[in-house]
């Protein structure tokens, strides 16, 4: 871990812990507004695709004072993440409801108010690899700025199987964690959005017309302020495939940062198969995801399509970081050996099997069924708290 990372760390665990506190207790004299919803997140400088349908659903039935604060930390100057911080501490402190899906450190800076529901729309379906507390990548044993999940109220996961994984995880009880499933796959069944998404691909890509679309779509490792890509030569894959198939790439986002910081140079020829359009966009047309330890897995085959694991660092990782769940459970033939030959010949083994699928998809994404956002809709209503009770 570089010296940089350690004081960045060093300073937002002392912001945690000192100012914002100091913060929320001088906004709170405010009584709590419980129709006012605040939608929140460190990681994106826009609403991000996890609260998009329930952020919709909310804004369509009028009834809600919405509030969105959105911000990149990782690209902002320290003045524009306090003025951010700030201005959310001010809004935390009268919120019926605060809504975020990732770790966002503010929303855990105090303890809030009773009054105050915090909902975890958490960005990742399934339990796959451990994260949070069960991995010192994520959390590392240095940090001293309290439990970073311990305000939430509710922790939305996609599958029954998923409860104590994620209470594990985000040292929470388990009655937080409730499988009401996760609101973004509600798109997922609408044939008109996978149309649109088609539409869109072709419009870009018009040279994958009557190929198959392979998308290689890694998880970082290590941690998110140091992330490494595991080695893949796609343009052998390409010539190993042939012209009936097109590669292209969709990398973590930590992992894209990185390079893109770097002016690409640590991407050779990588950089030429990263596709812009979003990883969820690209799953109605993709023939077979060449994926790893990555939980995008498990929303990809709601859509009933074939997978390939290329995992040639396994034994690496599950010693390190580890598991949740037996990885052979996962549909999709496993390729642990680091040769871009063998694993062109498991994509063109790639099958679609739906039915095959069907006992995974109902222990691990058995809530996402296209009513996620309503249920998490219905939980509000029916856990408001404020000046209206």
């Amino acid at each position: 871990m570089n010296i940089r990372f350690q004081i960045k760390q060093i300073i937002k665990q002392a912001v945690q812990t000192t100012v914002l506190p100091v913060c929320y207790g001088l906004f709170r004299f405010h009584g709590v507004d419980p129709k006012l919803v605040v939608f929140a997140d460190a990681h994106h400088d826009s609403r991000p695709a996890s609260m998009e349908l329930l952020y919709r659903k909310l804004k369509k039935d009028g009834s809600w004072k919405i509030c969105e604060l959105y911000l990149d930390y990782g690209r902002a100057g320290a003045a524009a993440v306090a003025r951010h911080s700030i201005r959310f501490m001010k809004l935390y402190a009268r919120a019926g409801f605060v809504v975020i899906c990732d770790n966002f450190l503010p929303a855990a800076s105090c303890r809030k108010r009773e009054e105050t529901r915090l909902i975890q729309l958490w960005h990742a379906c399934g339990c796959y690899k451990k994260f949070g507390y069960d991995s010192p990548d994520d959390i590392p044993e240095n940090y001293h700025g309290g439990n970073v999940y311990r305000n939430a109220d509710l922790v939305t996961v996609s599958g029954e199987a998923c409860v104590k994984p994620f209470a594990s995880a985000m040292r929470l009880p388990e009655a937080c964690v409730k499988p009401l499933g996760v609101s973004r796959t509600d798109l997922y069944r609408s044939e008109t959005w996978r149309q649109r998404c088609r539409d869109r691909f072709f419009e870009r890509y018009p040279q994958a017309t009557g190929r198959k679309v392979v998308l290689w779509a890694p998880t970082f490792r290590g941690n998110a302020g140091m992330p490494e890509n595991i080695a893949l030569d796609l343009d052998r894959l390409q010539r190993e495939l042939g012209e009936a198939y097109l590669v292209l790439a969709r990398l973590h986002p930590h992992m894209l940062r990185r390079i893109q910081e770097e002016g690409g140079t640590r991407a050779g020829s990588l950089e030429s198969y990263i596709c812009p359009i979003p990883t969820e966009e690209l799953y109605p047309v993709t023939d077979v995801l060449i994926a790893d330890y990555s939980s995008l897995i498990y929303e990809y085959l709601l859509l009933g399509k074939s997978a390939v694991l290329y995992c040639p660092d396994l034994d690496e990782y599950r010693s390190g970081r580890g598991f949740y769940m037996d990885i052979t459970q996962i549909p999709g033939e496993i390729v642990t050996e680091p040769d871009e030959k063998i694993l062109a010949g498991a994509v063109r083994r790639a099958k679609t099997d739906p039915d095959g699928y069907r006992d995974f998809l109902d222990r691990y994404m058995g809530a996402c069924d296209g009513r996620a956002t309503e249920r998490i809709e219905q939980w509000m209503r029916h856990n408001m708290r404020g000046d209206a009770d």
